[in-house]
């Protein structure tokens, strides 16, 4: 999960801001500004990844009542091939 410094920084940095430009306007070091940026992006591509190999394996969230669960996706059914000769 992202943080509200990660995403108050990648919302300037989108805007075009330098680093400089977000160190000063958050009172914060340039080094801090870097930081919150590499950290963010490494979270995001570590999401990508996660989802990506809970579909390999068959496994998704979904939104419930009380909050998000985990669910095991049933094997989807093969189709059955059409104009083919029985035997």
């Amino acid at each position: 999960m992202l943080t509200e410094k990660e995403l108050e920084v990648l919302r300037r940095r989108a805007r075009g801001e330098t680093q400089q430009q977000i160190a000063k306007a958050l009172a914060i070091s340039q080094a801090a500004v870097s930081k919150f940026e590499t950290n963010s992006h490494r979270k995001i591509l570590d999401a990508e990844q996660l989802l990506q190999a809970s579909k390999t394996v068959g496994v998704a969230t979904e939104q419930g009542t009380v909050g998000r669960r985990v669910v095991y996706l049933a094997e989807q059914p093969k189709k059955k091939q059409k104009g083919g000769s029985s035997r």
